[in-house]
């Protein structure tokens, strides 16, 4: 008789967790479906109200500034922190650190990444 109410409760077990993993399951396959307008966009096509720019205010955005670099060298930890180097692609930036004379090398892109140092 035991033997019977064990394998019957084992079966009820069973089946509850069976249940219960399916659940979760089925319900994570949800249908979303959006419609957006393309093109025409609070009032006007394009970039916007401001797309008249001239070439010049372009051409410096998203760069590294030299106060930049510097601010993040004197993060790093470097005193006396100077721009050293400036070129289209590096701001090297030099002073002193531990005793020593170093140099630290930033991207000229956006939020100056180190290159070295």
């Amino acid at each position: 008789m035991s033997r019977i109410v064990g394998k019957t409760l084992a079966a009820v077990l069973l089946a509850i967790a069976g249940l219960t993993a399916a659940a979760p399951a089925a319900s994570a396959g949800g249908l979303d479906i959006r419609i957006e307008t393309v093109g025409y966009r609070d009032g006007y096509y394009g970039r916007g109200p401001d797309r008249h720019h001239r070439w010049d205010d372009r051409r410096d955005r998203g760069r590294c500034s030299p106060w930049l670099a510097v601010e993040k060298a004197r993060d790093r930890g470097i005193r006396r922190a100077r721009v050293a180097d400036v070129s289209h692609r590096r701001i090297v930036v030099e002073g002193w650190r531990h005793h020593r004379y170093t140099r630290v090398a930033f991207a000229n892109v956006p939020r100056c990444p180190t290159l070295w140092g």
